[in-house]
């Protein structure tokens, strides 16, 4: 039976609120379990037990067309994967992180080519299929559910975050998964998708999904109806 340590885990956690970090989870190592082996990122630390998946809010859907913010939140994940390593570190234990040695230029070519809802893969061709499954454990690690539009969506933030992780050896406990579904009677992103690349939960057809074209259509409208939500919820509560 495995045994974790609980003040561990919660001063990681209180470090990366320290460090820009909104959401983090942690979870275990079977997320990439049906991943091929020469993906597996326990080839880099062979007695990996943990994966911390954390995440970083933006604000405005409209930044995203910008790829100069996708530049400075590279290098804030960067900055954040640095200060938990070496927090880790400096408890006696290892980590790796996906974030380093990026070639920003190949990086934004092939975020161009990719549906919207995988942009974090392209960060490292070497890790595609780590990062294929970046929302997987998000979801593993209680960070939120994966909606129709396949981008993850959390209880506090709604879809607008961004994504990444890092495996370590040190014996953290793991999160309950999120529970609830995001989607329920909604179906805007399916509708708002200009080119029928999204279908449900699977994953968007890659030939057809454009979001440079059609500005981010399947996040902006998941958005909107986060926000106005909220906002009927407070109401709600003020009246009460």
């Amino acid at each position: 039976m495995a045994v974790y340590d609980t003040t561990l885990t919660q001063e990681l956690k209180k470090t990366a609120f320290r460090n820009h970090v909104d959401l983090i989870g942690v979870t275990e190592l079977r997320v990439f379990d049906d991943i091929p082996t020469r993906d597996k990122p326990m080839k880099i630390l062979s007695d990996a037990k943990a994966v911390v998946v954390y995440a970083v809010k933006f604000e405005s859907v409209a930044e995203l067309s910008k790829e100069s913010w996708y530049s400075r939140m590279e290098k804030l994940l960067t900055l954040i994967d640095k200060k938990l390593r070496g927090f880790l570190t400096e408890k006696g234990y290892k980590a790796h992180s996906f974030t380093t040695e990026i070639d920003f230029h190949l990086w934004t070519d092939e975020l161009h080519k990719r549906p919207f809802s995988e942009r974090s893969l392209a960060r490292q061709r070497r890790w595609y299929g780590v990062y294929h499954r970046l929302q997987d454990a998000a979801v593993s690690a209680g960070l939120g559910r994966v909606g129709k539009n396949r981008l993850l969506v959390t209880p506090q933030y709604g879809p607008s975050v961004h994504l990444s992780m890092i495996i370590t050896d040190a014996p953290l406990e793991p999160d309950a998964p999120c529970d609830g579904n995001p989607c329920a009677g909604c179906n805007l992103c399916l509708e708002a998708c200009p080119t029928g690349a999204l279908i449900g939960r699977e994953r968007p057809d890659e030939s057809k999904c454009k979001p440079w074209n059609c500005r981010f259509a399947c996040l902006r409208v998941c958005h909107e109806n986060f926000l106005e939500q909220r906002q009927q919820l407070d109401e709600q509560q003020k009246s009460t």
